[in-house]
């Protein structure tokens, strides 16, 4: 049996030394370990990385609420969903108890001064927080779209 973590780990590593932002490393390293629908999953972070260069919101962290809303949203999603809410909620607590805050600008300058290294170790690490969300499967009270707790 392959171990899931891991292997999102791994990808998002992988993408991340390829030139994908972190955003796009989360979300896609997330969509393909549950092989959800990964067209158009780069285009639509592409804009989310180095916090949306505007240096607020880290990119990984919005990568990981975009793969938990493509994967346990329903095709007839739309407004408010209390289930993606709640998990959005805690991937953001758990981000913050891990690195202590959420600003990418403030990650960037109290993390290691290069970039690879300090953006690597949070991209790698939000995409295991986003997946240990969609294994949970406590998040949502519907059925995932393609996500099933191992």
């Amino acid at each position: 049996m392959r171990d899931i973590n891991e292997e999102v780990r791994r990808k998002a590593g992988e993408y991340f030394n390829r030139g994908y932002n972190c955003a796009q490393a989360v979300a896609l390293s997330n969509v393909e370990v549950f092989n959800g629908p990964v067209e158009g999953v780069r285009q639509m972070a592409a804009g989310f990385g180095h916090g949306m260069s505007a240096g607020c919101a880290c990119g990984a962290l919005t990568g990981g609420v975009m793969a938990i809303g493509l994967l346990l949203a329903g095709p007839e999603a739309a407004g408010f969903d209390r289930g993606i809410a709640e998990a959005a909620a805690e991937l953001h607590k758990r981000f913050v108890g891990e690195f202590g805050l959420t600003c990418c600008r403030a990650l960037r300058r109290r993390s290691s001064p290069l970039k690879n290294s300090r953006c690597k170790k949070i991209t790698v690490t939000a995409a295991a927080i986003t997946l240990e969300l969609l294994l949970s499967g406590k998040q949502l009270p519907s059925a995932p779209v393609g996500v099933h707790p191992l």
